[in-house]
């Protein structure tokens, strides 16, 4: 099987890369736009191919590889909107047209629960209307309302949804936790017991392999979360407890309106306050249970990057 990656380089891209090339069964190509990004793959055995999917006419070249199936996880998560659209709707719409184009056997779209996460049911499902809460996940909504798009015209179109990915070398959730934490930044309110939902960076590679060849995943749309869900006190306590920093310390809920009414800080605050829980109930169906545990893996990525001595690189 002939596999086309995009964001290769990426955090979940790299990580599936790497397992895709340990199976022999899987011949990889990867979209790739920088070089030097490119040489740490280069000991996989994996075909560069250098194009961008914001550019069109870039993809062409793709057209003279015999490829089965488009991974498509490159994506921009910043806020600026230029490139959100530039990147996420432009660059998915590009992607299908290649893979149209292709003939291809599959094409696996990994999206995100931003582009529901505005609704207030507990837990969260896969039907619920589109409502984003931010710029990315209006990106991300128009994105996969293209995905549905071609899955009309005949596509076959694997969409799937993480929620907030961690794992060793995540290079945004940690780094942010951790000097918040330090500097007695982050707090809780109401003793932290809101839920907040995680997946393991390896939990998603696997559903992703797992949906390769499983025509289950080619309705609908699926959430890919771990099946055991931390509250906030205990995410902030595990961070605390293997960087040896000083616990969060607790805001009385009586505050919490006051909080949320300060201009840039209640946006921040107010993401605590929320259970964030999306149901597994569809990914089960399809026959994959994450094999992965949250409180196990997140104590694992955290001892991880204290490893790494990526705190003592941290400043204000």
């Amino acid at each position: 099987m002939n596999i086309l990656v995009t964001g290769s380089t990426g955090f979940i891209g790299g990580y599936l890369t790497r397992e895709l090339a340990k199976r022999h069964d899987y011949k990889i190509f990867c979209l790739v736009r920088n070089d030097k990004k490119a040489r740490e793959l280069e000991p996989l055995g994996v075909k560069f191919i250098y194009a961008d999917i914001t550019q069109k006419h870039t993809l062409t070249k793709i057209l003279r590889h015999n490829i089965d199936v488009i991974i498509h996880c490159a994506a921009y998560v910043g806020n600026n909107k230029e490139l959100l659209y530039k990147t996420n709707v432009l660059g998915m719409q590009n992607i299908c047209e290649l893979a149209q184009n292709l003939n291809i056997d599959r094409f696996i779209y990994l999206s995100s629960v931003a582009v529901i996460s505005g609704n207030t049911e507990i837990p969260l499902t896969e039907g619920l209307p589109y409502k984003a809460t931010c710029p990315y996940g209006e990106s991300k909504i128009e994105a996969e309302k293209i995905a549905l798009a071609f899955r009309k015209r005949g596509l076959k179109i694997v969409i799937l949804r993480p929620c907030m990915v961690y794992g060793q070398d995540e290079p945004h959730m940690l780094k942010s936790l951790y000097r918040l934490l330090k500097f007695r930044l982050l707090f809780t309110v109401d003793k932290g017991v809101k839920k907040l939902h995680l997946v393991y960076v390896k939990n998603v590679v696997e559903t992703i392999i797992h949906a390769l060849d499983n025509d289950n995943f080619l309705e609908g749309s699926f959430f890919v979360v771990d099946e055991d869900v931390l509250s906030v006190k205990e995410i902030f306590d595990i961070i605390s407890s293997e960087c040896k920093i000083a616990k969060s310390w607790n805001l009385p809920v009586i505050f919490k309106p006051l909080l949320l009414c300060v201009p840039g800080l209640g946006k921040k605050v107010g993401f605590f306050l929320k259970d964030r829980i999306y149901s597994a109930k569809r990914l089960k169906e399809a026959g994959f249970p994450p094999p992965y545990k949250t409180k196990d893996m997140f104590t694992k990525s955290v001892k991880a990057f204290m490893a790494k001595g990526k705190i003592n690189q941290l400043t204000l």
